[in-house]
C-alpha cells in the first residue's frame, strides 16, 4: 500500500492538553506527530471537522508548542489532527 503522508512521523507517548475553541483544558496523550498533523488518544469524542487548539511538546527543554488545527479522522479514542497553524506562543 502506497504511502499518503507528506512528512515523516515521530512516535510519542507523551501527555498534552487541548480544547475545543472554548478554553475549556482536556488531557490527551500524543501517539504521533509530524510537521503537517498528528494522532492522539483522549476521552471525550470529537468528529472529523472539529476544530482543536493544543499545547504540548516536541523534545525537552524546547518549552511548548501551540497547535490549531482540524479533526480529519476518528477511529475509536485515537484522532488524526491536521495542522491548520503552528506557534510557540498560545494562539
Amino acid at each position: 500500500m502506497k504511502e499518503k503522508r507528506k512528512f515523516n512521523r515521530i512516535n510519542k507517548k507523551d501527555d498534552a492538553f487541548y480544547h475545543k475553541g472554548d478554553g475549556k483544558k482536556e488531557k490527551c496523550i500524543v501517539l504521533d506527530i509530524s510537521a503537517g498533523g498528528m494522532k492522539v488518544a483522549l476521552d471525550n469524542k470529537l468528529e472529523p471537522g472539529n476544530s482543536i487548539f493544543g499545547q504540548f511538546q516536541i523534545l525537552p527543554g524546547l518549552g511548548h508548542f501551540y497547535i490549531c488545527g482540524e479533526v480529519v479522522w476518528v477511529k475509536g479514542r485515537e484522532v488524526g489532527v491536521k495542522f491548520n497553524k503552528v506557534s510557540t506562543i498560545p494562539l
